[in-house]
């Protein structure tokens, strides 16, 4: 079985990125022509190989974040056009990204080892730590592995679940990553070379069928479209076609008498979702469209929130979201009530709380939940935009002032809504116009607030700030963390699905 050598790809003079090192001119690297070439391992592997791949693809938030997609051959080359999903990453940056990345890294100093510049060590060493094969980060993955991974899900005709998963990893050298595998103990998985990328899999027919295909995936019109309505580069992407992955899971269930479609709520899932991980100088950004998937009937967060601006600007912490309780009443209709235990009925009919319009009417059509004050004593308040703001006010006075629960709460009704807070204080301030909306903090963090159904917001910085005050052995790990700003997310509705967009700022 053994073949001749594939020369791996010409390196750039100084090796592979680390943090340090200066920009490259942007030029991809010139691949060697293809080679059909197959290498076969003993069974077993693929566990290897896959969990590996996966814990890569996983590893932390700012490792990740260390290696941006630049020039040259991607996985999705080699994947096939069929392909249901898949992540990667690239470890060979572009320039801008490059430089965005290393700016954020030099937030935090102490979450990378100053004495080893090559961040791609600092990714994967940690997650071989105490591994069953007793392999290394330098003896048995760095000689070999290339810039650029992914971890995907293809269909498989043999599997009973008619779908199989595999790992393609870029390799620098041949000989050197099937010397090191081959000596992995109890391995059980096949493999096969094609164009410096290895596919790693299950069976033999699974990788093969990959290695030979003529349409990839960077061919595909859905795949290359979704990728270009991100904004801007990416350090990382996942995608799905949504309807594929259905089909496929739906044919494999259908012999067992499961019905995928009803399970999901009688909603077909069609379309696709792309995500794009993006550095810049002082945040990372997780954008997500769903593409093709426009909402039908009565859904949540469809129309702008506007009450999380309000909120007071010393707020910790928020989530707002419009049309909750149309959609709750809507969901209720659909599905006849069936699935609500029946002891929780019978308590809301004790306590005189009819299902759905009472809770539809505490939801309204607007609600902000907001967190202030310190993390030793938080305090809780809700405001609300409700077409019967005065039966809202009594259903929550009747649940929150049972027997059962007896929380202290202040409950006031307005013209319009109402608002609920843990004390009176709290409680006018949350009536009043507040400025969250206006901080340097939210606007950082929040992304299209104007136009969002939904907004979450975390002011990490002040949460830091009161751990490290408090002392102790929290006050240490969380000092390592004290560039971080605050987080936010926002979801906003299109014509043609939705965005989401999570951004976690620095200070």
């Amino acid at each position: 079985m053994t073949q001749p050598p594939h020369p791996g790809p010409p390196m750039p003079p100084d090796g592979p990125w680390s943090g340090t090192d200066h920009l490259h001119d942007g030029q991809p690297w010139a691949p060697p022509e293809p080679d059909a070439g197959k290498r076969r391992l003993r069974r077993g592997l693929v566990v290897a190989g896959v969990t590996t791949g996966v814990l890569v693809l996983g590893g932390t938030g700012y490792a990740v974040a260390s290696y941006v997609s630049g020039g040259g051959a991607q996985p999705e080359e080699v994947l096939p056009a069929d392909t249901l999903a898949f992540v990667k990453l690239d470890l060979d940056p572009a320039a801008g990204q490059k430089m965005a990345v290393s700016s954020l890294l030099d937030r935090f100093p102490d979450l990378v080892d100053g004495g080893d510049d090559d961040l791609r060590s600092t990714l994967v060493e940690p997650l071989l730590q105490d591994n069953p094969w007793g392999l290394t980060y330098d003896d048995d993955v760095e000689p070999w592995l290339g810039n650029r991974m992914a971890v995907a899900a293809v269909p498989d005709p043999d599997a009973a679940s008619g779908v199989a998963g595999v790992v393609v990893l870029a390799v620098t050298d041949e000989d050197a990553m099937t010397d090191r595998l081959e000596a992995v103990p109890d391995a059980d998985f096949a493999f096969t070379v094609r164009d410096d990328f290895v596919v790693i899999g299950q069976t033999q027919a699974v990788v093969d069928r990959v290695a030979a295909t003529e349409t990839p995936l960077a061919e595909d019109e859905d795949y290359t479209g979704d990728l270009e309505a991100l904004d801007g580069d990416q350090v990382a992407v996942a995608w799905a076609d949504l309807a594929g992955l259905q089909g496929v899971l739906g044919q494999a269930l259908s012999p067992v008498g499961a019905d995928l479609g009803a399970d999901l709520g009688g909603e077909a899932l069609t379309g696709r979702m792309v995500l794009g991980l993006h550095a810049e100088d002082d945040a990372l950004e997780v954008e997500g469209l769903a593409r093709g998937t426009a909402p039908t009937g009565s859904t949540a967060g469809t129309e702008p929130t506007r009450l999380v601006l309000d909120l007071p600007e010393d707020t910790v912490a928020a989530l707002s979201v419009s049309g909750l309780g149309d959609a709750i009443e809507t969901a209720w209709a659909s599905a006849g009530g069936a699935g609500l235990p029946p002891e929780l009925t019978e308590q809301a009919a004790a306590l005189g709380v009819e299902l759905p319009g009472d809770l539809g009417a505490v939801l309204g059509s607007d609600l902000a939940l907001a967190v202030l004050g310190d993390l030793a004593a938080p305090q809780f308040g809700v405001r609300a935009v409700t077409d019967d703001p005065q039966r809202a006010t009594e259903v929550l006075g009747q649940v929150l002032g049972s027997p059962e629960l007896g929380l202290p709460v202040v409950t006031v009704p307005s013209e319009d809504g109402y608002v609920l807070a843990t004390d009176q204080g709290l409680a006018d301030a949350l009536a009043d116009d507040g400025g969250l909306g206006g901080t340097e903090a939210f606007q950082a963090a929040v992304a299209d607030p104007d136009d969002a159904g939904a907004i979450g917001f975390v002011d990490l910085g002040t949460v830091i700030d009161q751990v490290v005050a408090e002392g102790g052995e929290s006050a240490a790990d969380a000092e390592r963390f004290a560039a971080l700003g605050a987080v936010g997310f926002s979801a906003t509705t299109t014509d043609d699905g939705g965005r989401f967009v999570l951004r976690i700022t620095t200070r």
